[in-house]
This record gives structure tokens, C-alpha cells and sequence, in this order.
């Protein structure tokens, strides 16, 4: 699993490297009351060079209320 995330890590870093665009990160923070659980996401949205939009979550994580 670990190699795994290394190798998606590295082309996330490529990918974010050579876009000749834009890169937006967005967060995003949501509860689940019936599971008394909180949610927390970190994306990255650009256009790729088809004009095609991406989006790429970065972070996610959850927590006990």
C-alpha cells in the first residue's frame, strides 16, 4: 500500500508541475449527526489540456464528534 501511495503521490506532483493552467484547492467539512462522525476532504480542480476538467482529492479524513 505504501508503494502504491508513494507512486500516486509522485504523479499527482507531476501532474500538478507541468499544468499550464490554473490549479484550484477547495475544502470541504460535513457531519454525519447519526454517526456523530465528521468528514474533511482537500481537492485540487483544474482543466487539462483537452479542456477537460480534473479533479484530484489530496486530503481526506474523518473524525468522532
Amino acid at each position: 500500500m505504501l508503494g502504491i501511495y508513494e507512486h500516486e503521490k509522485q504523479v499527482v506532483i507531476k501532474l500538478i508541475d507541468t499544468n499550464k493552467g490554473r490549479i484550484v484547492i477547495t475544502s470541504d467539512i460535513w457531519t454525519a449527526s447519526n454517526q456523530k462522525k465528521g468528514y474533511m476532504s482537500i481537492i485540487t480542480h483544474y482543466i487539462d489540456d483537452n479542456w477537460t476538467l480534473q479533479n484530484i482529492i489530496l486530503r481526506y479524513n474523518f473524525f468522532n464528534l
